[in-house]
């Protein structure tokens, strides 16, 4: 391979390299429903449904919060099922 070739070549690999490491690839998203958990009870600050990686640390103490009874992955967002 000639040194102009192997230039290139480094030169896409480091660009990508570089791509890959500072684009964020979007972990907020959910893809299937199964992604998507109930935190918390209701009554609890921070309750609701999120992404099962990415769960508040605490419920946050006491104040106005309705748990959804499941989740569902609603065009990437984790969406809360009420059921009456």
């Amino acid at each position: 391979m000639s040194k102009n070739k192997l230039f290139w070549v480094i030169l896409i690999m480091l660009v990508l390299l570089i791509i890959f490491i500072f684009v964020e690839i979007e972990p907020e998203k959910c893809v299937l429903d199964s992604d998507c958990v109930v935190f918390g009870e209701s009554g609890d600050c921070n309750c609701g449904c999120y992404l099962k990686g990415n769960l508040p640390m605490t419920t946050g103490g006491k104040c106005f919060c309705a748990a959804p009874s499941s989740c569902k992955c609603v065009e990437g967002k984790c969406e809360g099922v009420f059921s009456n």
